[in-house]
């Protein structure tokens, strides 16, 4: 055993031998009270038992306590775990990319022409692009060509059976040709084209109209398709010009016009309306009416006269289409 030296006096230290049993505890020996005896209770003063309670009393407070920070710390795990996950899965978070949209598969082949999947119409608005056409009373003549075949646009899209175009745009000036040639282009099935009619007299009146003329690809079709519309407008009480509202006309070699009632069958080989001529599928050009007459204007030629027009034509293209339009 190390032993200090120097001036202090040498302490003995606790010193352990062999087993446990056999300690021997040097400390300074202190007497010990006797041992309580079976049956009899501690005595304890009443400063004792307040003093104890209190300390009772302060331990479940603190393991309740403990037990409540516990339930708050798992539920801010929980709570965090959440949050992360549903953040990642909507926002992107540490520079993530979001997933793309697919679009759907149906969307993803189809081609421009399989977009068009009803029947296709085309309408002609006449003028436009600069070309005013005719002057009227209140108007000019593109005016009402392209208020019109603005709402026969309207009335033809929302039916599931067409997919009508325009023949032109109407920012630029375009021929009869260039608007024909547009309309096969766009494939269309059947065309009708909106014009204005005008004379010197304002008492002319009513209504006229022009389909493709005898001896040409798409007659009978096209003569249908007129007879319909005159019928519309015949029933609206619109004055019909010539025999029920349709004629056919014809430019002759000093490009005068030649109109033949509809009853004249017969083959001419001068030339009709390019558009007619052009065009490549059954079409009627239509004169609404006079626009140099005030009680002309007032029936098919203001915005309620063209929408009674449209809805005309509209009815037409649909009847003629159940005859003519139909797959067989």
């Amino acid at each position: 055993m190390e032993q200090r030296t120097g001036g202090r006096p040498q302490r003995r230290r606790n010193v352990y031998h062999g087993t446990q049993a056999q300690r021997q505890d040097v400390r300074r020996v202190r007497t010990a009270p006797p041992p309580p005896q079976p049956g009899a209770s501690r005595p304890r003063s009443g400063r004792a038992d307040a003093s104890y309670r209190r300390y009772a009393t302060q331990k479940r407070r603190h393991r309740a306590l403990r037990q409540l920070m516990f339930l708050v710390s798992g539920l801010l795990v929980v709570g965090a775990c959440v949050l992360v996950v549903t953040q990642s899965k909507f926002f992107p978070i540490h520079g993530e990319e979001p997933e793309p949209v697919q679009p759907a598969a149906a969307m993803t082949d189809v081609t421009a022409e399989e977009a068009k999947s009803g029947f296709i119409v085309a309408v002609d608005p006449g003028h436009g692009g600069g070309d005013i056409g005719a002057e009227g009373v209140y108007f000019d003549e593109w005016e009402m060509t392209w208020k019109t075949a603005g709402y026969l646009m309207d009335l033809l899209e929302a039916d599931d059976r067409f997919s009508p175009f325009l023949t032109t745009d109407g920012n630029e000036y375009e021929k009869a040709s260039q608007r024909a040639a547009n309309a096969v282009e766009g494939g269309a099935q059947l065309l009708i084209s909106i014009h204005g009619n005008s004379g010197d007299d304002p008492s002319y009146t009513g209504f006229e109209c022009y389909p493709v003329p005898p001896g040409r690809t798409y007659n009978a079709e096209s003569l249908a398709f007129a007879q319909l519309i005159a019928d519309g407008f015949g029933a609206a009480n619109e004055n019909l010009r010539g025999q029920n509202g349709v004629r056919y006309i014809y430019y002759d070699a000093n490009n005068e016009k030649k109109i033949y009632e509809v009853s004249d069958t017969s083959v001419h080989t001068d030339p009709t309306f390019t558009l007619l001529e052009e065009c490549g599928c059954p079409a009627v050009l239509a004169e609404q009416c006079f626009i140099t007459s005030p009680q002309d204007v007032e029936a098919f030629g203001d915005d309620d006269g063209c929408h009674a027009a449209a809805q005309i034509y509209y009815d037409a293209i649909c009847s003629w289409y159940e005859t003519y339009g139909q797959p067989s």
